[in-house]
Parts: C-alpha cells; structure tokens; sequence
C-alpha cells in the first residue's frame, strides 16, 4: 500500500485532534503513515510513526531523483500563485520532496486549503506523486486562497460537509469526494443505561465545549440561559479558552450568571473522552462570524454524541447533517431566544425520552462517523488514484 505523509501546518494541536485521529486511522487500514510539518512542538514520541519537521534536513543528495519534467510542472503551478511567495513556496517545497523522497513517501494528503496545501501540490509535482488535501471552513470560507488552483492541480479534495462539497464542485466535480471527519469509537466509553431517575432538586448539566471565538456562538448561548436560569435547576461548564475569554466572563457576571456558568479552561482530549458522558447535553451556538468563519463538520458533536450526550445546536452546514433525528435539537443561529426554547424543551423532557437521546446518540456515531469507516474510503481514493 501506498505511504501516506499527512501535511499540517503544526503538529500535534490540541484543537485539530481530526488530524491525529485521520492519521491513525489510515494507518490501521494498513499505509505506512508519516506527518509532515512546519512547527512540532514536541518530539512526538508518543505517537507509532514519524513526524519530519519541514526545513530541518535538506537531503541534497536525492536531488536527482526528482525528474525533470515533475520541476517544470511544479514551476508552472507556483507561477500561477497569487497569495503565496512564489521564492519561499519553491525553497520549502524542494525541502518537503526531498524530505518525502527519504521517507519513501508515495502519496501527501494535506489538511487546510492555505500554504499546506499549496506545498503539498507542488513537492507532490517534484516527485511525480498524487496529492490530496482537505478543505476545513476558515480556509474556505474566511481567508480563501487560490482555492480554484489548488483544486485543479489536486488529485482529489476531500469536503467535509455537503455544503462545501457543493461549493467546490462548481470549480470542479470530478475531484471532490465527500468525507465527514470521523471519531475513534472506542475511545468514548458507551453511555450506561441506569434504572435510577435523578433527583427532581438536580441540575441539567449543560456543557460547552471549544475555542472562545466568535464563530463557536458562546454569547448567544450565555444570552439565553439570563431568564431561563431563574426558572430551571441548570449549570453549565465551557471548556476552553480563546481570545474572547475575559468578555464572556463579564458577560456572565453582568448577567448574574456566575453561580451556575463556570469557565474550566482548556482540557486534555484525554479528560473529554472520560468526562463527557456525565454531562446532559452539549449546547453548540456555531455562527458565521463577521469575517465569514465557520464551522462545516464539528468534531465536537460527534464525540458528544460517541459519548451518548445529546446536542443542541445550530442549522449551520455540517452540523444539521451530524444531528440524526431524536439525537438532538437545531436551532436558527445567533438566536438567543430560539436557544433559550430549545434548551426549555430539553429540560422538559421525560427522564427516559433523555436516555433514548443517549442511545441513538452513540448509534449514530457508530453507524455514520466512525473513524476507521471514513478511513477506508480514504483509502480507496489515495490507493486509486494515479500519478
């Protein structure tokens, strides 16, 4: 089988964990894997392949083996960029093939539609290998650069919602496949049926979980819970931080929210996947934000719903496709009040309708993102696809 080296901007982030879970998984379908990167910031030890940071060797010796007619090509498609120096794509590019050549790399997929994917097309043209990228919402729809190119000069992109694979099929139709992210299963624990109801006196645990940017919608959701508080038995958690961090904790306490909203700061993916399903209900607010960002495939839902966590969240792309009937609630985004009724609805729900959220949750996820499922169809495309 083909080895497949994985190109990411930097290497390992605690919020691109799609990444991670994309690479181990096409490695259990049987490649041999690397990752490819600008930054790592550490020695990756941890993980069962080899990760290259981009630069830091130049094999000057494999100079040879990249053909003639594979340089003219890569030359052809940095003349024709507009958003990249066209000097540093070279220089990093030559790195990156020579680097790949080493490694006996014989495919590179990249994440984002920026300069990952922009490095991968053109030291892809150096080696005479296939290429593939796949494009995420900031990349498309907030800071797009020469996406037309890139799609164009890709053996295939892959689109992460049906939304986007729409959008991308108006510059090309043949070369777009569509692939939600996927969960590992087995790292979320199944949710456990129990007999015992809860306590009429205890709260409905709310969560909210991801980066404090505009695009997560967290204002809204804070927004919502200012009359619902004084007539519900509710908490919520937000796990996360981000630049707007400081303005939602005055929010919070201008609000007088502050007994039951609590900020816990950014967690390990170790503690979500253990402490997720102890939560009722993730709430996810994702809007377009003012500069066009969007979240088109939320992992987040998905491993709420691995974990048996029903979800309330927004019609927005990706999200009303990961939400199957009776997994959870959608709501119009930047919405307070239709927020606000949606979690009221929850709350009111029969103690077992709440457990049979729990159940189709995860059935859900087993049976339509599952992480191995998706890397088999992966598979296929890199193992089909000819230079």
């Amino acid at each position: 089988m083909k080895k497949v080296a994985f190109l990411a901007p930097s290497y390992p982030v605690l919020s691109e964990t799609f990444i991670r879970t994309e690479v181990d998984s096409v490695k259990a379908c049987g490649h041999p894997v690397c990752v490819m990167t600008f930054i790592k910031y550490h020695d990756c030890s941890e993980f069962s392949y080899d990760t290259h940071e981009i630069g830091a060797n130049f094999y000057l010796s494999l100079l040879t083996t990249l053909s003639l007619a594979g340089m003219v090509r890569a030359l052809s498609f940095i003349a024709k960029q507009h958003a990249m120096p066209k000097l540093s794509l070279f220089r990093y590019s030559l790195n990156l093939a020579l680097q790949m050549r080493k490694e006996g790399v014989n495919h590179v997929h990249a994440h984002f539609a920026q300069h990952t994917c922009a490095h991968a097309i053109t030291a892809a043209k150096m080696m005479g290998i296939t290429s593939s990228f796949v494009a995420h919402g900031h990349d498309l729809y907030e800071a797009p650069y020469d996406v037309h190119l890139k799609v164009n000069n890709s053996n295939f992109v892959v689109a992460v919602c049906k939304d986007m694979e729409h959008h991308l099929k108006q510059i090309n139709s043949d070369k777009i496949k569509l692939l939600h992210c996927g969960v590992k299963i087995n790292e979320f624990p199944p949710p456990q049926s129990s007999s015992a109801k809860r306590h009429i006196t205890t709260p409905i645990r709310l969560v909210f979980l991801g980066r404090l940017v505009e695009q997560k919608g967290l204002n809204y959701l804070i927004q919502s819970l200012h009359d619902l508080a004084q007539q519900h038995l509710i908490t919520l958690d937000i796990i996360g931080d981000g630049a707007l961090r400081s303005s939602l904790q005055q929010q919070v306490h201008t609000l007088g929210l502050s007994k039951i909203v609590h900020f816990l700061g950014a967690k390990s993916p170790h503690w979500v996947h253990h402490n997720l399903a102890t939560f009722d209900c993730l709430v996810a607010p994702f809007c377009v934000s003012q500069s066009g960002g969007v979240d088109t495939g939320p992992l987040v839902l998905k491993e709420a719903m691995a974990s048996g966590v029903p979800v309330i969240t927004t019609d927005l792309m990706g999200c009303k496709e990961i939400v199957a009937p009776g997994t959870g609630l959608i709501v119009k985004q930047k919405d307070s009040q239709s927020l606000s009724h949606a979690i009221i609805e929850f709350i009111h729900y029969p103690y077992e309708k709440r457990q049979e959220m729990r159940r189709l949750a995860r059935l859900n996820i087993e049976n339509n993102f599952d992480a191995l499922h998706q890397a088999k169809s992966l598979s296929h495309w890199i193992e089909n696809c000819a230079s």
